[in-house]
């Protein structure tokens, strides 16, 4: 297996592509994380990530995860790629592995992102603490509030001057439109525009249905957005055929 992960990682380098590894539940999450971290100290050098791996911030444990991956970021000298997600496997994972409520999560989430922005995590970053390693990171997320508040953060750091790490965000391919849209939109200076990604399955429908399964599950507040995204698309057509927005 791990002959096959090089080949793909060497491709994946020689066409500047990156490799993302998708979370897994807790039975087999482990395993992820080490193949995820060995293939990063070999592929994640010159200061930017190549292989990403995925940390889930309804769980309890990601905050010291989290500590650990920094720690061997910061002494293998290489960049660690942090995709994050709110999680997506509360049918399966143990109950008090997970946040004990929906706000927890979200705090979970923002604190990683913002500690990441602003390149303090726990003990790196902090005033007489480690020092920050080299991190790529990567929201995952249909929440407008966490994704706006993170470009906010990124681009005021950079017309500050301020140290923050570079950022991309990601939606699933037929959802949340209007957020990936504005996100682009709001744009960036130069070199540190925020790259917008969207996430299609490719497969039959039984190899993708535990999948998409997971995702319906995850966004179960997809009905709310749903408004959003009509309100956008009806003020669109509306100033496509030249009435007053």
């Amino acid at each position: 297996m791990m002959d096959v992960l090089h080949e793909i990682c060497r491709g994946a380098r020689n066409k500047n592509a990156r490799v993302i590894i998708d979370a897994e539940s807790q039975h087999y999450q482990k395993g992820n994380f080490l193949v995820g971290m060995e293939l990063a100290h070999i592929y994640n050098r010159d200061g930017c990530a190549r292989i990403y791996n995925t940390y889930q911030a309804y769980l309890k444990s990601t905050a010291a995860t989290l500590d650990t991956h920094l720690k061997h970021a910061a002494e293998g000298g290489f960049t660690l790629g942090l995709k994050l997600v709110r999680g997506a496997y509360m049918s399966s994972d143990e109950r008090s592995l997970i946040q004990d409520t929906k706000q927890d999560t979200d705090i979970a989430y923002n604190a990683i992102s913002q500690g990441a922005l602003k390149c303090e995590i726990g003990r790196f970053g902090a005033p007489r603490g480690l020092s920050f390693p080299s991190v790529d990171l990567f929201l995952a997320s249909h929440n407008r509030e966490s994704l706006v508040t993170a470009h906010k953060t990124h681009q005021s750091r950079v017309q500050l001057g301020l140290p923050t790490v570079p950022l991309d965000f990601a939606q699933l391919h037929g959802m949340s439109d209007d957020l990936s849209f504005d996100l682009v939109q709001r744009g960036a200076r130069g070199d540190h525009t925020p790259g917008v990604y969207k996430c299609s399955t490719r497969g039959t429908l039984g190899q993708c249905l535990a999948y998409l399964m997971r995702r319906a599950a995850e966004n179960r507040d997809a009905v709310s957005r749903s408004s959003d995204e009509y309100r956008a698309l009806k003020k669109e057509i509306r100033g496509r055929l030249g009435f007053r927005r």
